[in-house]
């Protein structure tokens, strides 16, 4: 196994699987890193799994499930449509106060909508969080630790909570950069997921307006696709090569992760011997 050293400060942590097995790491340890918006991934193989059991479709909307008031700007928006970031929002919702909001499910709900075109949002995959929250009859967290970080023996992971106790499924979600890649590979082999979620996850449903594709709260690239979260935080998953590269970085100047998943880590890929 390569030991990868930091040359990057912002790179904070790194692991290369393949074939389910690590080929090369910087050193590990138990810290748990936030993972911003790799939660809204996680949140769609959840979401995933609900419709897979009948529990929940993508045509079902925010007012059906969450029987929220019609007159609710956000009521007819479907669950697609939050999948996509394609529900009408076109205002920034980043959570800056969801430490202290009373209640951010009205403050999302009551967001006047616009044209359904995709614009990044976190209030859609709150919604989306909720949705799959009230269909699973548990909250959100508790069915992503039995159902995919147990199977997985992820032991330690946090999860935050807005002040009414749901799970942020926009973000919150806090893991080990090895349980990070864990999650990342069982996407490569079938029995956890539904394969007709990944393969529904992982089409090309939208384009956001710098012209990355994007499909289910995956970032899709034709040589790979990604989990990415703000600051550096990447789960890249190459199905040509059977493997998963991760990172955890601490970005906040410029987010360079990408080019060097791509121009660092992958090679390590080609070295490998048939």
């Amino acid at each position: 196994m390569k030991t990868l050293t930091r040359d990057y400060p912002e790179i904070l942590s790194a692991v290369v699987m393949h074939n389910g097995e690590i080929i090369a790491q910087t050193p590990q340890d138990d810290t748990l890193y936030p993972q911003y918006s790799i939660t809204k991934s996680i949140a769609s193989l959840a979401i995933g799994m609900l419709i897979a059991e009948g529990k929940l479709s993508l045509s079902a909307t925010v007012g059906e499930i969450l029987h929220t008031p019609e007159t609710a700007p956000l009521s007819s928006v479907t669950l697609e449509e939050l999948l996509t970031m394609r529900s009408g929002l076109n205002e920034e919702l980043l959570f800056a106060d969801r430490k202290t909001c009373k209640n951010y499910f009205n403050a999302c709900l009551n967001q006047e909508i616009g044209a359904k075109r995709f614009f990044y949002n976190n209030a859609n995959a709150y919604l989306a969080g909720l949705m799959a929250e009230k269909t699973a009859d548990c909250n959100l967290s508790e069915f992503i630790a039995e159902r995919i970080f147990k199977p997985l023996e992820i032991e330690n992971y946090e999860f935050e909570y807005d002040t009414e106790g749901h799970f942020f499924g926009a973000s919150g979600l806090k893991l080990r950069t090895i349980d990070l890649a864990k999650i990342g590979y069982s996407m490569t082999y079938g029995g956890l997921y539904p394969i007709q979620w990944i393969n529904e996850a992982l089409r090309p449903h939208t384009v956001s307006r710098d012209g990355r594709t994007y499909g289910y709260y995956f970032w899709l690239h034709p040589d790979y696709y990604y989990m990415s979260g703000k600051w550096g935080q990447r789960c890249t998953i190459v199905p040509a090569q059977n493997a998963v590269i991760c990172v955890n970085s601490e970005m906040k100047e410029h987010d360079y992760a990408n080019e060097y998943i791509r121009e660092k880590l992958m090679p390590i890929l080609y070295t490998i011997k048939a």
